[in-house]
């Protein structure tokens, strides 16, 4: 089966490299590299030695990115959860994980520049959560286009 670069329709959402979902993972990425980070940014800002270092938050970040397209497209697809019940493609699985990662990356460079020079970990996480908010915006706005244009299609198909 074909794909597209990007999804257009319900029908190509999960099998196009990238799709309303993808955006997602941008903030799942962010989300999950700011909760490993309390286990650095904490014990640090305290003085003390970091339980994880940075590197270890962005493994972690890695594993959860591999474990949640695994529950997403083994667990939830056999209990029917799965949006649309059909699995991702692996190249749609592949981006979504790269862009989760890419969430986490720039994280982690905002970790640095923000926490790290400057030592102001309110500032990290506030603006941390700010870039998890904008993101989601983005996911939402995507979501709505997508199913906007899939209605577009079917009432044209309808009405011709």
């Amino acid at each position: 089966m074909g794909y597209n670069l990007i999804a257009s329709s319900i029908d190509e959402v999960g099998v196009s490299l990238f799709d309303f979902y993808s955006i997602g993972h941008v903030c799942f990425g962010i989300g999950v590299f700011l909760f490993f980070s309390l286990f650095y940014t904490i014990p640090k800002n305290q003085g003390n030695v970091p339980i994880l270092s940075l590197l270890a938050v962005f493994i972690f970040t890695l594993i959860v990115l591999i474990a949640w397209e695994l529950v997403e497209n083994l667990l939830l697809l056999t209990l029917g959860l799965k949006f649309e019940g059909r699995a991702d493609s692996w190249q749609n699985m592949t981006t979504d994980i790269l862009l989760g990662a890419a969430g986490g990356l720039g994280s982690w460079l905002f970790c640095y520049i923000i926490f790290e020079k400057e030592k102001k970990i309110w500032l990290y996480y506030v603006f941390g959560l700010l870039a998890f908010g904008i993101w989601l915006i983005f996911f939402f706005i995507g979501r709505y286009v997508t199913y906007w244009y899939d209605g577009l299609y079917a009432a044209s198909i309808l009405f011709n």
